[in-house]
């Protein structure tokens, strides 16, 4: 079992919805547990910036299988929630991006482990931070980055709840 983190973003349709009904749905992915859910937070675009405002949560999950196998299962997820890719980093419905694996690196045009941008996007780092308070990459802890990438103000918690969360977390 590979432990990795999941990014969860969204900003088309009723995203709070979309996030509550795709968080089940990736609990039930054959071979998946899931250890821990950070909060869900609202965010600023990154990229693209001409956009509405995201919702966005990391999870940390167990997986029985590789990387690419995982990341087959969360572009089938994506699919079911109506997700089309037709604006490179803009609207999505669901977006779900493996951002790094314990002990795991890959390099292929379905997945790069760890993720290229993760290092230096708030929006995933806050709530990375918030599950994973020690976490450590490349000799830096998460929260010396945070601190260093500046403003954090913009990833606000939301106070709202995941809702019929599985009994794993």
């Amino acid at each position: 079992m590979s432990r990795f983190y999941i990014s969860m973003g969204s900003n088309m349709g009723n995203s709070l919805e979309i996030f509550r009904k795709a968080f089940i749905r990736i609990s039930e992915i054959p071979g998946l547990s899931l250890v821990k859910a950070s909060s869900i937070y609202n965010t600023k675009p990154w990229g693209k910036t001409d956009q509405p405002d995201f919702l966005n949560a990391v999870l940390l999950i167990t997986f029985d299988g590789e990387g690419e196998a995982l990341m087959r299962e969360l572009l089938a997820v994506e699919q079911e929630f109506g997700r089309r890719r037709i604006i490179h980093w803009g609207p999505r419905t669901l977006d779900l991006d493996i951002l790094y694996g314990e002990n795991t690196t890959c390099h292929s045009e379905l997945l790069t482990l760890p993720h290229p941008w993760f290092w230096d996007r708030l929006f995933v780092l806050v709530p990375m931070a918030e599950i994973t308070p020690d976490f450590v990459y490349k000799g830096q802890r998460i929260q010396d980055r945070i601190h260093e990438l500046g403003d954090s103000s913009a990833v606000r918690k939301e106070e709202v709840t995941w809702k019929n969360r599985p009994s794993e977390i």
